[in-house]
């Protein structure tokens, strides 16, 4: 008598369904861990490149020795710096502006925010600048103190450009639970 069983090579229709199954579960998971580890990437280079733009302007500030001001521009997604031809002498804000001098563009995921508070301001709660005169001064800084800040989408990242008294330079820091004031942290 033949043993049917003894022949049989492959898999079976169940078997080939569940590796199927297991596949897609494991894939699924693998896509919503990256479009996470995305945004992460995506805000933190946001706040460096933020950060190196006002660095930037700082030494342009010293290098032309005239007074520049960074201002947010075209929804939220651009910085411009422009020459200042006049600054406010109450506020130090400038108010009339001249020619563009450098300028960037965020990544289109990206948009300065204004109703968050800035990260390391002491005092009073600070929100974030959409414009900010730099002065240049011998042995300080022409960044004024305060921040820009960058929302990554409509998730709850943000990146904070933060230019504080008792620093000379500005630094970002990184904020992955909606801005809340204990979750900033530092790179």
């Amino acid at each position: 008598m033949l043993n049917a069983c003894s022949d049989k090579r492959g898999f079976t229709l169940v078997e080939a369904l569940v590796v199927v199954a297991i596949i897609g579960v494991l894939s699924g998971l693998g896509v919503v861990s990256l479009q996470g580890a995305v945004a992460n990437s995506r805000i933190k280079d946001a706040g460096i490149n933020v950060t190196a733009f006002m660095q930037r302007a700082a030494n342009e500030a010293t290098r032309l020795n005239e007074k520049l001001c960074a201002k947010v521009e075209n929804d939220h997604k651009t910085i411009k710096l422009y020459k200042c031809l006049a600054v406010d002498a109450t506020s130090g804000t400038c108010t009339t502006f001249g020619d563009v001098v450098d300028e960037m563009a965020l990544e289109a995921s990206n948009a300065f925010v204004t109703d968050k508070n800035c990260p390391d301001m002491t005092g009073a709660k600070t929100t974030p600048a959409t414009q900010m005169t730099l002065v240049p001064k011998i042995g300080v800084s022409p960044i004024p103190t305060g921040c820009l800040m960058v929302r990554y989408g409509g998730t709850d990242k943000y990146a904070a450009s933060v230019k504080v008294a008792s620093k000379f330079a500005m630094y970002y820091k990184l904020n992955y639970d909606g801005g809340a004031a204990s979750s900033w942290f530092e790179f």
